[in-house]
C-alpha cells in the first residue's frame, strides 16, 4: 500500500465528520484510507477518541484496526470503542436491558438442541416434511428462517401469507407459530442468539428515548467497515444512533457482496443513500486503484463482475497502470487439474517463487479436500486443516467413553472404538463377532460374563467404564469429562512432545470442556446421559468448528482455502480449479423445506427485478471476482472443455493465455 494517497483517498479522508461513502474496491487501500479517516477526525476535527464507534465485521478486523488507529494517534485513541455489530449490541443489551441478570449467549449448536429438545412440544403440524424430518427441519428451515427473519426485523406472526404451494404453505404456518414459541423458549431460558442482539438492541433504541440519547450522547461519530455485509436490521440501528449528528462513515464494495445467506445485500447502498442523501455534506468516494494486483489481472476481474446487474458501475485500475503476465486459463477435466496445479507450483520454485507465495482457492470444501491430498502425495507442503470438532481424533475418543459411560444410543460402536483402539482391529472384530447383532443385552454386560477369557487391555477398558459409570451418578458432565480425560491418561503425552497435532487436540479438548461445564450450568438434568442427547444434536447438524493454532509468518505451505474463508486475503500466486458448471457457479436450490421469509415480504426483493436464481448467480459472479482479485502477480484458471462454468464461457479470451484447449479439441 503506497504512503501516498490518491486523490479519491484524500477527499475520503478529509471529508468533513458528516454522511461519508466510500467505494472501496478489491486492493484499493480501504483499510489505509479508514485509518487515515479516524486519525483525521481526531487530529484535524479534535473529536474526542471515546465518542468515536468503529464497527467491523469480525473480531480480529476490530483488533487490528484499532491497533494501527493506536499507533498512528497515540495512547487517546485506545478510548476508541471497536467491535463487531453483535458485540456492540450484545453491550447495549446487557447495559440496557430490562432482565435482573444479562442474558447468556445462546450459540447454533445449542440453539438446535433446544428445539430439538422441545420438538415433540412443537407440534401438531401442518407440514408432513417437518413431522417426519425433525433434525432437517430444524437445521434447515427452523434456524435459517427465524434468523434470516431477524436480519429483516420481520415479524412473521403478521405478514400475509404469499400464494405458495400447499406443502409450503403448512410449512409457512408452522413456521410462523413456532417463530413465537421459541422467543418464549429463549425468554425463559434467559438466553439470546446472535440475532437477536441485533434485535433487542434495535427495540431498545427504538422504544426507550433515554437509552437511545444516552448511546446518541456516546456514540457520536460512527465508522463503518464492510458495508456490504450488513443487513437491514443493522443498517436500522446505525440509523438510530446516528440521526442527530449524522457523522458516519461507511465503507464497503458492493461487488464483494457474499454472505447473502446473513442478509448481506447490495440494496444497503440504496439504504444509505435514501437516508442521507439529503445531507449538505454528503458525499460518495469511489476508489478504483489498485494497489494489490497488476492491470492484466484485474483485466479478467473487471471482465467478469461487469456482468452482473444492480451494481454501482466501477472499473479496478493498476497503481501506476502496473503490468503483469496474462492470466493463464488451462482447458483441463477436473480430475486432471490438480496435477496441473502440482506441476505449474514447481515450475514456479523455480522462478523464484516459494510456496508460501501461493494459495489455490476452490469453491467447496471438498475441491479443496481434493486438491490439498494430491498436492500433499507429491511432497508439496500444504496449509490447511479442513477438520470439524468432531473429526479430530481425541475428541473422539472422548465422545467414545462418553456414549459407553452415559449409555448413549451410540454406545455400542464407541465401545468397538475404544476396544479397537485398546487391542487392535483384529481382536476388536473377533470379539464383537462372538455374539449376535441382533442381542438387546448391552455388549460391555455380554463381555463381561466371559469371567477372565478377555484380554488384560480390554478387560481394563471394561473396568474403567464400570468405574466411571459409577462416578457418573455423582457427578455433573462437566466433571465427568475431566474424569475421563484423568483416568484414561489422554492429556499427558499431548503436554509432553505439544507438536502441531497435540497443539490442535489440546486446543479442542479444551473447548470441549468448556462446552460440558456450560452444558452442566444451565441444564436441570446436569448427567452425562443428558449431555449424550445434547452431543447427538450437535453431531447430526455437523456444527462446532474446530479450533487450530495461528499460522506462523514463517510457514512456507501453498494455502489451501475456500473462497468465503479466503476473503481479505492476498497471494503473489492464485490457482482457482474447477471451474465447471456446476461446481462453480453452485446450482441454485429452493429446497423442499423454506429456509428464508418468502421474497414478497423482503424490502430489497421489492427494489430489484432479479429473480432468486438471478440473484444466487449474481452471487456466484462475485465470489469469482473475490478469488480474482486475491492475486497478485500471477493468476491460473482452470476449466474443462465441456460443461464450462458460463463465468469462463463469458470471459473475453484476449484477456487470459489459453492452454491445452487444441489439445483437448484434437483428442475429443
Amino acid at each position: 500500500m503506497s504512503f501516498n494517497p490518491t486523490p479519491q483517498q484524500l477527499q475520503a479522508i478529509e471529508h468533513s465528520p458528516s454522511p461519508l461513502m466510500i467505494f472501496a474496491g478489491a486492493g484499493t487501500g480501504k483499510t489505509f484510507t479508514l485509518v487515515e479517516r479516524i486519525v483525521h477526525l481526531i487530529e484535524v476535527h479534535s473529536i474526542e477518541p471515546r465518542h468515536i464507534l468503529m464497527i467491523t465485521y469480525t473480531e480480529r478486523a476490530a483488533r487490528e484496526l484499532k491497533e494501527k488507529v493506536v499507533s498512528k494517534a497515540g495512547g487517546q485513541a485506545e478510548q476508541i470503542t471497536v467491535g463487531t455489530f453483535h458485540s456492540i449490541c450484545y453491550q447495549i443489551v446487557k447495559e440496557f436491558g430490562s432482565s435482573s441478570s444479562p442474558p447468556n449467549l445462546l450459540d447454533e449448536s445449542e440453539a438446535i438442541y433446544m428445539l430439538l429438545d422441545a420438538f415433540d412440544e412443537l407440534g401438531p403440524f401442518e407440514s408432513n416434511d417437518f413431522a417426519i424430518e425433525p433434525e432437517k427441519a430444524v437445521m434447515n428451515s427452523f434456524l435459517p428462517f427465524f434468523n434470516r427473519c431477524a436480519d429483516e426485523l420481520l415479524d412473521p406472526a403478521s405478514l400475509p401469507d404469499p400464494k405458495l404451494e400447499d406443502e409450503q404453505t403448512a410449512q409457512l404456518r408452522d413456521l410462523k407459530r413456532i417463530h413465537g414459541y421459541y422467543k418464549q423458549l429463549k425468554k425463559q431460558a434467559n438466553v439470546v442468539d446472535y440475532s437477536d442482539m441485533i434485535v433487542h438492541a434495535y427495540e431498545l433504541l427504538s422504544n426507550e428515548e433515554k437509552i437511545l440519547s444516552n448511546c446518541k450522547n456516546r456514540y457520536r461519530h460512527i465508522i463503518l467497515d464492510e458495508f456490504q455485509d450488513n443487513n437491514f436490521a443493522l443498517n436500522e440501528v446505525v440509523r438510530l444512533l446516528a440521526e442527530d449528528r449524522q457523522s458516519v462513515t461507511v465503507v464497503g464494495d458492493d461487488d464483494q457482496v457474499i454472505y447473502s445467506f446473513r442478509g448481506a445485500s447490495a440494496y444497503n447502498i440504496k439504504v444509505f443513500n435514501d437516508t442521507y442523501a439529503s445531507h449538505n455534506n454528503f458525499l460518495t468516494v469511489p476508489l478504483e486503484i489498485n494497489f494489490r494486483s497488476h492491470q492484466q489481472i484485474l483485466d479478467v476481474a473487471n471482465d467478469i463482475i461487469r456482468h452482473n446487474k444492480d451494481r454501482q458501475l466501477k472499473s479496478l485500475v493498476a497503481h501506476n497502470y502496473r503490468q503483469g503476465p496474462l492470466p493463464s486459463l488451462f482447458w483441463a477435466d477436473g480430475k486432471d487439474q490438480p496435477a496441473i496445479i502440482a506441476k505449474q507450483i514447481q515450475k514456479l520454485l523455480s522462478e523464484g517463487y516459494s510456496f508460501g507465495n501461493m494459495a489455490v482457492l476452490c469453491r467447496t470444501r471438498n475441491h479443496a479436500k481434493t486438491v490439498s491430498k494430491h498436492l500433499l502425495s507429491a511432497n508439496i507442503p500444504v496449509e490447511a486443516d479442513f477438520r470439524g470438532f468432531f473429526e479430530i481424533s481425541e475428541i473422539r475418543t472422548i465422545v467414545a467413553w462418553c456414549q459407553v459411560v452415559g449409555g448413549g444410543k451410540h454406545q455400542e460402536s464407541a465401545l468397538y472404538r475404544l476396544v479397537q483402539t485398546a487391542a487392535g482391529e483384529k481382536a476388536a472384530f473377533e470379539l464383537f463377532s462372538r455374539f449376535n447383532w441382533k442381542e438387546a443385552t448391552p455388549r460391555r454386560e455380554l463381555f463381561q460374563s466371559l469371567n477372565g477369557e478377555l484380554p488384560k487391555s480390554i478387560q481394563t477398558v471394561l473396568d474403567l467404564a464400570e468405574e466411571l459409570k459409577s462416578l457418573s451418578k455423582k457427578k455433573n458432565a462437566g466433571e465427568m469429562i475431566w474424569e475421563i480425560c484423568e483416568s484414561t491418561d489422554l492429556l499427558r503425552p499431548l503436554v509432553k512432545s505439544y507438536s502441531y497435532e497435540d497443539q490442535v487436540a489440546l486446543m479442542n479438548i479444551g473447548k470441549f470442556m468448556r462446552r460440558a461445564a456450560e452444558f452442566s450450568k444451565s441444564e436441570n438434568d446436569r448427567r452425562l446421559k443428558r449431555f449424550n442427547v445434547y452431543l447427538d444434536s450437535i453431531m447430526s447438524a455437523g456444527n462446532w468448528p474446530a479450533e487450530f493454532p495461528p499460522s506462523t509468518s514463517g510457514n512456507n505451505a501453498v494455502r489451501l482455502q475456500t473462497i468465503h474463508a479466503v476473503k481479505g486475503g492476498e497471494f503473489p500466486v492464485v490457482f482457482i480449479p474447477f471451474n465447471r458448471s456446476g461446481s462453480f457457479p453452485l446450482p441454485f436450490r429452493g429446497g423442499s423445506m423454506i429456509s428464508a421469509p418468502p421474497a414478497e415480504w423482503m424490502r430489497y426483493a421489492r427494489n430489484s427485478n432479479i429473480t432468486e436464481r438471478g440473484h444466487h448467480l449474481q452471487e456466484e459472479r462475485r465470489l469469482m471476482n473475490v478469488a480474482v482479485t486475491r492475486a497478485q502477480e500471477r493468476l491460473f484458471l482452470f476449466a474443462p472443455i465441456k460443461a464450462t462454468s458460463p463465468f469462463i464461457k463469458e470471459l473475453d479470451k484476449s484477456l487470459v493465455k489459453e492452454i491445452g484447449r487444441q489439445k483437448v479439441e484434437v483428442t475429443t
